[in-house]
């Protein structure tokens, strides 16, 4: 049944990451950040308990208008979880998790907005709360995200946003077993090395993989995400180049997703690219590994009916789906109806929104659509964000997951040593010990994510807060994110 709960306190800590490999959003290029965590206090029954989130405040992302920097960019979304923070604490006692982000999501979006922050933005601020209450709920009642949704614990109503969905489709995707392992999607950014020969000065002397090659020979790896920049032949040529190494590398078969990452200003130009993709002899492997294009046109075209008239042609190539487009509730059911065939999962843009699109998969998949989810999430980075999606995209079914926290940023360096012993004693599947510190531990390319399976949600410790800045504090420092 449903738990009843109230927020009592809710606290904001940073800690700042510094890249080991610089990672590139558009035009920006981002040497260091702000990881933002949120410790959420909520009353259920006659206890307390505290609930944790964590996200990178990331620039040229959440908002890509080229008049905001990336001081402007991480003040924004600041803003968004203060807005959150105001409204969730001033809900008073909600009958539960469903009911109280039914009146909570669409005010911090109205605030959001007035505030003059679009909606992927406005989203952030709900999401932090949405997964710390889930967190602060299971931790209470001693129940992992799965037995929480199978008891109705967070009192999961589709129906109320999709009339289409109902209960059956909710226990469709419940009713499996989580995986007990996921394959690890590698994403190759425009700038990322693929192979020695492209190292530049600087490089990270780290014994860590630098560069496609080495993650291919060293993970296992056979699931990858191939960046797309917009220009027709460059994309071309790069694609050539990562195809000449996944092929000699890789004998047996490998899949890929291609993102457009918002960057073809129309499909005339995408439809030019699967030409020449057809054309090439170098490409014939990676054409027949494909599995879908992620969000090629920009987000405030892509749901327009005109710009995106060519999808349906597309789609009969290859599946296209949604990423920044999906900032709404009903953004994912606007895309069907377009053509589209598939949207993204990402806690930063909402769990629950989440479960409502998986949900309106199985509704749509009863009536014999052809209809899927994805999980992306670039950046995500341990513990409690990288967990905690992880959780989500086990739960969901989605047997693969973009990842790349890991090569940007070495391991858990930026944790407290407190954090990184409990994350190996108690996520041992997940992490290994390297050099006195930890990494991820992808073995076949795969991640092995049973220790999830814990009370709250995915994470079985408490972050260090004393080893973070509270926010005010942190407000009052120079800005230390590096972006150029």
């Amino acid at each position: 049944m449903p738990l009843s709960f109230s927020v009592v306190d809710a606290r904001f800590y940073v800690r700042e990451v510094r890249t080991r490999l610089p990672f590139r959003f558009g035009a920006e290029t981002v040497e260091s950040f702000p990881l933002l965590h949120l410790a959420l206090e909520v009353q259920s029954g006659n206890a307390v308990s505290t609930g944790y989130a964590g996200d990178n405040l990331l620039p040229k992302w959440f908002d890509k208008d080229p008049t905001k920097n990336a001081e402007r960019n991480v003040e924004d979304l600041l803003l968004s979880a203060e807005i959150a923070a105001e409204v969730y604490r001033a809900a008073g006692e909600a009958p539960s998790l469903f009911a109280l982000w039914r009146e909570a999501y669409p005010e911090c979006q109205r605030r959001a907005q007035a505030a003059g922050l679009n909606k992927l933005v406005g989203a952030f601020g709900s999401a932090l709360f949405e997964r710390a209450a889930i967190d602060a709920l299971g931790r209470r009642h001693g129940t992992s995200l799965r037995e929480l949704l199978l008891g109705d614990g967070i009192g999961l109503r589709p129906e109320e946003v999709h009339g289409e969905t109902g209960p059956d489709h909710v226990r469709a995707w419940l009713s499996a077993a989580p995986a007990p392992s996921l394959a690890l999607r590698h994403t190759i950014g425009l700038l990322d090395p693929l192979s020695d020969a492209e190292l530049g000065e600087g490089a990270p002397d780290d014994g860590l993989p630098r560069t496609l090659s080495d993650y291919v020979r060293q993970q296992g790896l056979r699931y990858f995400k191939l960046k797309l920049g917009g220009d027709v032949l460059a994309d071309l040529l790069r694609l050539e180049s990562i195809a000449i190494v996944l092929d000699s590398l890789i004998s047996e078969s490998y899949h890929a997703s291609l993102d457009g990452n918002e960057q073809y200003k129309s499909l005339d130009a995408l439809l030019k690219l699967w030409a020449f993709i057809g054309k090439s002899p170098k490409l014939a492997r990676l054409r027949a590994a494909l599995l879908f294009v992620e969000q090629p046109l920009p987000r405030r075209a892509a749901l327009d009916p005109e710009a995106a008239a060519g999808i349906v042609a597309i789609g009969r190539e290859l599946p296209v789906i949604i990423d920044e487009s999906d900032d709404d509730p009903q953004s994912f059911k606007a895309a069907l109806a377009l053509g589209y065939a598939g949207v993204s999962s990402k806690n930063c843009k909402g769990v629950i929104k989440s479960f409502l699109n998986r949900t309106l998969v199985e509704a749509r998949r009863a009536r014999g659509e052809s209809v899927f989810m994805s999980a992306e999430d670039l950046t995500n980075l341990p513990i409690v964000p990288l967990q905690q999606d992880l959780a989500t995209v086990r739960l969901l079914g989605i047997e693969h997951v973009e990842r790349n926290g890991h090569h940007y940023v070495r391991g858990l360096d930026h944790c407290s040593i407190a954090e990184r012993e409990q994350a190996l004693q108690r996520h041992g599947d997940l992490y290994e010990r390297v050099d006195g510190g930890a990494v991820l531990s992808v073995r076949g390319g795969r991640l092995k994510v049973g220790s999830l399976e814990t009370p709250g949600y995915g994470v079985a410790l408490e972050p260090d807060l004393d080893a973070m800045i509270p926010l005010e504090t942190w407000k009052r420092r120079p800005a230390q994110h590096t972006v150029r």
